[in-house]
């Protein structure tokens, strides 16, 4: 089923169980899955050569190591070490389905859990930012954002900062989003500003056109300055474009997500054991050019470094 869901051209649908790894169920049908069949050793040598630029290789995270070898024109994720006593030492996680340009469906058992899920991610630069994993070799990811508040402004001189990490049009998240839009009000209007939309996982309209009418109505002749990332998806990608309409903005940071043409779905039971599937059936043609591609900024920053920092940068040399 994975297999067909990559030749698709909508990002949005996916497969999922319902049943993971607990050592407490009698049933153990996701308890065990496929052994590497050849020496591990020799494989983990052969990954560890990998020049960074390389997608096959070995990334890791807090003691979690996962090899990622080519088979094919896909990739196969083996365990390395570590798993916390879910995985054990040479399954076969999954596999990276190829959608091109760096972007791959996932179609593996979830870390913690074993739930098999679908996913698009990407692999750059010796990073797999979804899974948050890197190469040893790699330098210190900065494109993702580091605070945790999923609404926040910031005010420094001419620069009003706002983060925006969710376009939810459900509660709690709506209620949140409302009462911060509406604390803008109160807030001064400044020459630029920085919109930061990394790691917004998307949502609906009925959230996003209340900061998109508050924006028209008191920053349509200020200077905008969009971050985005690979982790920008569905209508947080929409809105980035619907800002361009106003005459001053410049999208900065990486590609995003390129799940952003189709919305509203349904979720369906498949016949076979505890597997379930969400298929869209609502898309907007104007994105299409966009999709499984994604949203490509004017700017594009060094992951290395602070985005804020290099945005700060960008406009001072701007003004």
């Amino acid at each position: 089923m994975s297999n067909l869901l990559v030749t698709l051209n909508d990002r949005h649908n996916m497969m999922y169980s319902e049943v993971g790894y607990d050592v407490k169920q009698s049933d153990t049908f996701y308890h065990e899955f496929p052994k590497f069949d050849g020496d591990l050793d020799s494989l983990k040598v052969k990954l560890d050569e990998m020049p960074l630029n390389e997608v096959q290789g070995i990334y890791s995270r807090d003691g979690f190591s996962i090899g990622v070898y080519a088979s094919e024109e896909n990739l196969i994720v083996v365990n390395l070490s570590g798993g916390k006593k879910v995985w054990q030492q040479g399954e076969i996680i999954g596999r990276f389905l190829k959608y091109g340009n760096g972007r791959y469906l996932a179609a593996i058992g979830q870390f913690h859990d074993k739930k098999l899920v679908n996913f698009p991610l990407e692999i750059k630069n010796g990073y797999i930012s979804k899974l948050q994993l890197s190469k040893s070799n790699a330098s210190q990811n900065r494109s993702r954002v580091e605070d945790s508040e999923t609404y926040q402004y910031l005010k420094s001189g001419d620069i009003t900062y706002l983060r925006i990490g969710s376009f939810s049009g459900y509660n709690p998240v709506l209620k949140n989003a409302e009462t911060f839009y509406k604390s803008l009000e109160e807030k001064p209007v400044t020459k630029d500003l920085i919109l930061d939309l990394r790691d917004n996982g998307g949502g609906g309209d009925r959230n996003s056109d209340i900061l998109y009418k508050y924006l028209r109505k008191n920053y349509k002749n200020s200077n905008f300055y969009v971050l985005v990332n690979g982790t920008t998806v569905s209508n947080a990608e929409q809105f980035a474009l619907r800002l361009k309409k106003f005459k001053n903005v410049t999208l900065l940071g990486s590609k995003t997500s390129g799940t952003i043409a189709y919305e509203l779905g349904k979720t369906y039971d498949f016949p076979c054991y505890n597997f379930k599937g969400f298929f869209t059936f609502k898309g907007d043609k104007k994105y299409l050019e966009y999709e499984s591609v994604g949203v490509q900024p004017d700017i594009n920053l060094d992951n290395s470094e602070d985005w804020i920092q290099q945005t700060k940068k960008y406009i001072a040399k701007s003004n």
